[in-house]
């Protein structure tokens, strides 16, 4: 069964989204709100390693926008982005029209359709959810506390789901569960969630949402064996180093970041494409995702005019990171292997900086030193 998860979404314009929120926080402060619940729910969804994450925007005038702010959450997905615009009408119309086009596209597939209002919805949720509909259950509900649902799993399409439903009431997920009872569908719910309406239920959730720790990561010469003076061009000539995979889930397990920033001139210098490196990169997270966990955004400068990166040192990687994923660069760490990583990490503000001993010359001196990189997981156990 083709797993996919439909993410509805709005563009964050400010007095358009969270506008309970905004009676507390202010438009501005709702609308990054949003965004925070946003990078939230599709990290979950990222890391419950779908086939498909299809994303229903709205309005559909702003999608080059909205691809654009959800570039640095998606570009690190390994498997397929589909958007999809949202349709007029209710919102019962609206996830009808987009499930029913998921389901056609994909046959065989198990569609969970989620929001992006509940910051609890975690990978466990999401993979019972697919067992229940692989196992045989016709519908899946994630209940809210307050009446609505935060998930909905299907396989096959069912107008009885969206059709005479009290939208946004109390009423909604009873509503819903009594309608597929009543045709007949065999029907799992899932654990309660809330979802973040109120400012108390902000409160409750903002600390786990802004602030948050990172690790930086080079690439050549860290993340995968270095290939000397010259450039990675294929998938065949990667090779990711001992210990990656191990430090990158230590850092999930404990939910920090690790983002990938690394400089690939190759492209700018006609050695490789765009494709090239982006099917190096989804190779490089499918084999770090066999270990449990990927990285949470990818950041290259490629050398290219209009690359949209600056070369390292420059800290504008780091900087743009920490602004999209909402990165407090006080708690966070640079690891490389070259003078202008840690050169990068300082500039930045980070924390700290680790160095991976190479055949570099070194003339910035980190804050720790390894030779290998086998080490890493050891050394956060210490400092991090």
């Amino acid at each position: 069964m083709k797993r996919v998860i439909l993410v509805f979404l709005k563009h964050p314009t400010p007095g358009r989204v969270k506008t309970r929120l905004a009676s507390g926080l202010g438009d501005e402060g709702a609308a990054l709100a949003y965004r925070q619940m946003v990078s939230r729910v599709l990290e979950q969804a990222r890391s419950a390693r779908p086939d498909v994450i299809a994303v229903a925007y709205d309005p559909p005038a702003a999608e080059s926008e909205i691809r654009g702010w959800l570039a640095p959450y998606l570009d690190a997905f390994q498997g397929e982005v589909w958007w999809i615009p949202q349709s007029d009408g209710d919102l019962g119309h609206r996830i009808e029209a987009a499930s029913n086009e998921v389901l056609r596209r994909y046959e065989s597939a198990g569609v969970i359709v989620i929001g992006t209002d509940c910051v609890h919805l975690d990978r466990g949720l999401l993979d019972e959810a697919w067992s229940i509909l692989a196992g045989g259950d016709d519908v899946v509900f994630g209940p809210t506390e307050d009446g609505g649902y935060y998930l909905l799993g299907v396989k096959q399409e069912h107008p009885c789901l969206f059709h005479a439903i009290p939208w946004s009431t109390e009423q909604t997920f009873q509503a819903s569960l009594s309608a597929a009872r009543s045709h007949g569908l065999k029907s799992h719910v899932l654990a309660a969630r809330t979802d973040i309406d109120t400012i108390d239920e902000w409160q409750g959730v903002e600390a786990g949402l802004s602030g948050r720790p990172c690790v930086f990561f080079d690439r050549d010469g860290v993340v995968n064996r270095s290939p000397g003076d010259g450039y990675v061009l294929d998938v065949d000539a990667f090779e990711l180093n001992e210990g990656i995979a191990d430090a990158v889930r230590w850092l999930k397990d404990r939910d920090w970041l690790a983002i990938l920033v690394t400089s690939q001139k190759g492209v700018g210098k006609g050695l490789m494409s765009r494709a090239d490196l982006n099917e190096i990169h989804h190779y490089m997270q499918s084999e770090l995702a066999l270990n449990g966990a990927a990285f949470d955004g990818i950041y290259a400068y490629t050398g290219e005019a209009d690359c949209r990166h600056l070369p390292k040192p420059d800290p504008e990687m780091i900087n743009s990171a920490a602004e999209s994923f909402f990165i407090d660069r006080r708690r966070s760490w640079m690891i490389g292997d070259a003078d202008r990583d840690i050169a990068m990490g300082r500039a930045a503000g980070l924390a700290g900086t680790i160095r991976i001993r190479g055949d570099k010359e070194i003339s910035v001196e980190a804050d720790h030193t390894l030779d290998s990189t086998a080490g890493i997981s050891e050394l956060f156990g210490k400092y991090l």
